[in-house]
């Protein structure tokens, strides 16, 4: 079997279709970016992203975690298994696959940017650490991660909080950071590519 994000070297972003033309013009923002807007399909847990905009980082000076643009190590995330199978609707509306884009990212690069922290688990959960140093992306559950098991079937109850690892980026993410834009079919391939030939005859002009 081959293995999720075989490498460690990537982490993953999952997004509405509709969202790419914000994402081509702006970035990637977080929610309270100036250049955020209201327009913007979220399709994650409304109650996980307020609860997220009061939580601190646990580093110092570095704000609360709804500052950040977040990142899984996976682009199998729980959210994703979520939105597909309608497992929170309506609270999490559900969505076919075609709906959905994964932006990947080298680490490496967004470690580029400025302000930037990881987890080893669901970034908002009590007993989650936060790290600054890439030395310490050993301490994930890469044989979780990169084997898509979050499951608790074995007694391991802490697993799919581990599973949910994040890299977050300081408020906004340059379109030059993102690596690939991933989609299901070729219906939103072809939506995609013409977007981004759209984007490419703007900047040539």
């Amino acid at each position: 079997m081959s293995l999720i994000n075989q490498d460690k070297k990537y982490c993953y972003r999952i997004t509405h279709i509709q969202n790419l033309p914000h994402i081509l013009e702006m970035g990637i923002v977080a929610k309270n970016h100036p250049d955020a807007s209201a327009e913007y399909l979220q399709i994650g847990n409304p109650e996980i992203i307020d609860v997220r905009g009061t939580a601190p980082v646990k580093l110092e000076g570095y704000g609360n975690i709804g500052d950040y643009v977040p990142f899984y190590f996976t682009p199998k995330s729980m959210m994703l298994y979520n939105i597909i199978r309608g497992f929170r609707a309506p609270l999490v509306p559900k969505r076919g696959r075609q709906e959905i884009l994964v932006i990947r990212c080298l680490i490496a690069s967004l470690a580029a940017l400025g302000n930037w922290f990881f987890t080893d688990g669901q970034g908002n959960d009590a007993v989650t650490n936060h790290f600054n140093d890439l030395e310490d992306l050993g301490q994930l559950d890469w044989a979780a991660i990169q084997g898509s098991n979050f499951s608790k079937s074995d007694g391991d109850f802490d697993r799919a909080r581990r599973y949910q690892a994040e890299f977050l980026v300081y408020q906004h993410v340059p379109i030059a950071h993102i690596e690939s834009l991933n989609v299901y079919n070729q219906a939103a391939a072809d939506y995609v590519n013409g977007l981004l030939a759209e984007k490419i005859t703007l900047i040539l002009r």
